[in-house]
């Protein structure tokens, strides 16, 4: 026995208490020894305390807590091991300000077990090394630079599930299951070694397939923004490499227009298959061995496959837009990959008419049978005030096509598009709109008459097309490159570049020159989310054959970028089989349990089977004492790994909320915000119940209802110079405070157990009473954290059952060991009053 200061080493076998000395050790988590002293007026006894250090069998312990009962002349021990010790290992991540600038930052890192036990142990000074037996792939998560050691072991058993940590002293160990798990080839007969043999068999936890969904990341894509079809030129070579705008444009020929789960598919299946190269070969003459030699380009199609859905003439396989126009002319072409497996088309073409692409859409004006024509100073656009016309700042935005030097009834279309309005503006009179790929025309000022126009809404118009019949004395057209009209009218008396020249758009598109109106120029860079590589499914098929399909839930891990590691990974949380867990106590204390060794186990003529060892309890000298095995089959699974997030979510949640109760000047806001993501998880039902409520607590909630607590004894510990009363089993319970026939109520105090194992535990609630002292409910039931530190308990914004008249706080404790509480408060109203401000 030393403690850490001392040097010394003493013998301390002769003051303990055998028969209550009992070794603990539980996969991952409990490695201890629990025991008792007695004083036989021997000098090791007073200097026996926390922090001293015990070594038995070889393995050093340091006791962590020490209950010593005067009137037994005792001392409980509870001495954990030494590895424990780690956690005083702290490592704090670099905080350099210009740190901020490195753009790797906050992306994930990648690590393998060996990183990080280099990271926090390589040059410790507390004696610390480490092994690591089995090999582990390289797993990635968030930056991970601080923390203490424990924290660092945690987040080892996190990333690979299945490593099991089991140290020499301070030398940390890790291993693989099969590095670990061991057969010795020792047996287990029952009844002949055990006195009971408890199996529990769990078919609930088979999960034979799950979908795995790995991470995202922002991609700039050019999209394809045109309208599409046959009559204009579209891309049809990547654009920057991307295949996008391309896809977009061949399936505009079927009417498709993919979305953006489509296009992500159909961009990975490209990736999978070539790579976005349009003439790459699959390897060898003829891979398949059938004669067909192998899959060529962008989407690898079989010559034969492709001749099969090619459309003349875009019947060159190594082009990639003659593969995207077979690939469309399939039957339901995206419904038949999927972005992760090869493929493999089938189903008759859609058509193998020859595809015909027209010239871009052309210009015409509104009278043919007169053409360009001749126009007046006041029919022309732009800014002349000198025309006599009145017109706001002397600007025109359009140009009109007089009955007199334009003459003619019927209004044709000046370019192709899809009708977007028609309607009734004082001034403009009946009028439509045509929008094309970059422009929107307004005809107007020429129909009185609503029944003069004769197209619909949504009618696709080819230019030449008559739209209606003039029946005024001239046309004005507007263009404009906004696409609202409304939007650009506020423009009408305003040379601002809303409104264009039409004599010179028309013009310029008639001589053949460049108006950005063809489907080539439609194109635009857009950011979006897309995973790095397509969901997908990972099944047990041996598993489902025999235990028939258990699917899991989705495996979602942004930390893989690569489907093949996240399938490797997904393959270690799978349960193919049900789970069976195998108590034993052993027949007395002879037999001694291994950490990880793999025993058999006979149960007469009923069953036998190996299993792994994953706990045990030893008495290593108490005679009558049946050491105890805890036995199992099971592994780490999908659900293990959300519930550990679940748990790391809730400890961060719990962090948050204990440091808000130490700040006074944020309690009132905060303590609502947790209460709904930590008991609740709702939103506050309306605002106005929400001030209600905070008014109610104003004039009523700052008053503590408890004013004494009975069941325990005043202890010499204080909090914060407040008074404690401790105990140990049993039911602290404070006086009957009246409700006042009020809603909500709200209760907390602090609070401390002497253990930080299982072997005491203690809850919290408010009890509620009828008026024949009768019980009328209790509210939620807040668990104190076995962590040996003060810590607060409670609830807000409990609310009173009916028929309550009174309440009361009680706080119960259970096992061995010793609770202290202080500061319990009761307030009405919603939330708990700052202990400072309490009247």
């Amino acid at each position: 026995m030393t403690p850490h200061k001392e040097t010394t080493k003493e013998p301390i076998g002769d003051i303990i208490l055998w028969p209550t000395m009992k070794s603990e050790w539980s996969k991952n988590s409990t490695f201890q020894l629990i025991f008792s002293v007695f004083d036989y007026d021997s000098a090791l006894y007073d200097p026996l305390d926390v922090e001293s250090s015990i070594v038995l069998e070889g393995q050093e312990y340091i006791v962590k807590n020490c209950v010593e009962n005067f009137d037994t002349n005792t001392k409980n021990i509870t001495a954990w091991h030494v590895y424990n010790e780690i956690s005083r290992i702290y490592k704090r991540s670099d905080l350099t300000l210009n740190n901020n600038q490195d753009s790797n930052a906050s992306k994930d890192q990648s690590y393998g077990v060996e990183d990080l036990l280099k990271a926090w142990i390589d040059g410790n000074k507390l004696g610390f090394s480490y092994e690591v037996h089995g090999n582990f792939d390289k797993q990635s998560t968030s930056k991970f630079d601080s923390g203490n050691g424990k924290e660092m072991l945690s987040k080892i058993t996190e990333l690979w599930p299945s490593a099991v940590i089991y140290p020499d002293n301070k030398k940390i160990r890790v291993y693989s299951e099969d590095e670990f798990y061991k057969d010795n080839g020792r047996v287990i007969d029952f009844p002949r070694d055990a006195k009971s043999v408890k199996t529990t068999r769990d078919s609930q936890s088979i999960i034979n397939m799950i979908r795995c969904v790995g991470g995202k990341h922002e991609v700039q894509h050019t999209v394809y923004t045109g309208t599409g079809g046959t009559n204009a030129n579209g891309p049809t070579e990547p654009v920057n490499g991307d295949w996008t705008p391309v896809i977009q444009y061949a399936a505009s020929f079927y009417g498709i227009k993919p979305n953006d789960q489509q296009l992500n598919i159909l961009r990975a299946q490209i990736r999978l298959e070539s790579g976005g190269n349009e003439t790459i070969p699959q390897p060898g003459t003829d891979p398949d061995g059938d004669g067909s030699g192998p899959a060529l380009g962008l989407l690898q199609f079989k010559r034969g496959t492709f001749n099969t859905y090619c459309r003349e003439p875009y019947t060159n396989i190594l082009k990639g837009f003659d593969q995207l126009i077979a690939f469309f002319n399939i039957p339901n072409a995206l419904g038949q990959i999927n972005g992760v497996t090869g493929w493999s088309p089938h189903g008759a073409p859609i058509t193998k008419d020859k595809l015909i692409i027209s010239p871009p859409n052309p210009w015409g004006w509104p009278f043919p049978d007169v053409g360009e024509g001749h126009f007046s100073l006041g029919q022309t656009f732009g800014t002349h005030p000198q025309d006599g016309v009145g017109r706001t700042n002397g600007f025109h935005d359009g140009l009109d096509f007089g009955s007199v030097d334009h003459p003619g009834r019927d209004v044709h279309a000046i370019h192709g598009g899809k009708v977007q309005d028609i309607g009734y503006i004082a001034g403009l009179e009946n009028y439509i709109t045509i929008v094309s790929n970059d422009y929107l025309i307004c005809y107007q000022e020429a129909f009185l008459n609503r029944g003069d126009i004769t197209v619909q809404v949504g009618q696709e118009v080819k230019t030449g097309d008559v739209i209606g019949h003039r029946d005024t004395s001239h046309l004005h057209i507007g263009i404009t490159k906004q696409k609202n009209l409304m939007t650009a009218l506020k423009s009408a008396w305003s040379n601002d570049g809303t409104w264009l020249d039409p004599l010179q758009v028309i013009r310029d598109g008639i001589g053949g020159k460049e108006t950005n109106d063809t489907v080539g120029n439609d194109t635009t860079t857009e950011s979006q989310e897309e995973y790095y590589f397509q969901p997908f499914m990972v099944v047990d098929q041996k598993s489902i054959d025999e235990w028939g399909e258990h699917p899991g839930p989705d495996l979602v891990d942004e930390r893989f970028q690569d489907a093949d590691a996240m399938r490797k990974y997904a393959l270690t949380t799978l349960k193919p089989d049900p789970d069976l867990n195998i108590e034993v106590t052993l027949q007395g204390n002879s037999f001694i349990p291994v950490a990880g060794e793999i025993l058999r186990v006979l149960v007469r003529d009923k069953y036998s089977g190996s299993y792994k060892t994953v706990g045990y309890k030893i008495y290593p000298e108490a005679k009558g004492q049946d050491n105890q095995i805890t036995l199992n089959n099971s592994k780490a699974t999908i659900l293990d790994y959300q519930n550990q997030k679940a748990k790391r979510l809730q400890e961060a949640l719990e962090e948050q909320r204990l440091r808000v109760n130490g700040l006074a000047n944020s309690m009132d806001q905060q303590s609502k915000s947790l209460t709904q993501i930590v008991n609740d998880k709702k939103e506050t039902d309306k605002n106005m119940e929400a001030v209600d409520q905070n008014i109610y607590w104003m004039q009523n909630g700052q008053h503590n209802l408890i004013t004494t607590m009975t069941g325990g004894t005043v202890s010499n510990e204080k909090y914060n110079g407040s008074p404690v009363i401790e105990i140990e089993q049993g039911t602290l319970r404070s006086n009957e405070f009246d409700l006042n026939s009020v809603s909500f109520i709200s209760s907390h105090l602090v609070a401390k157990l002497n253990a930080t194992d299982n072997s005491i535990s203690a809850t919290t609630y408010v009890e509620f009473l009828k008026s024949d002292g009768s019980s009328a409910g209790e509210s939620k039931v807040v668990h104190i954290v076995n962590n040996g530190v003060w810590q607060s308990a409670g609830t807000v914004n409990i609310k009173v059952p009916t028929s309550t008249t009174k309440g009361r706080l009680v706080f119960n404790v259970s096992g061995s060991g010793k609770a202290y509480v202080s500061r319990a408060q009761a307030n009405l109203g919603y939330k708990v009053t700052d202990w400072s401000s309490l009247k």
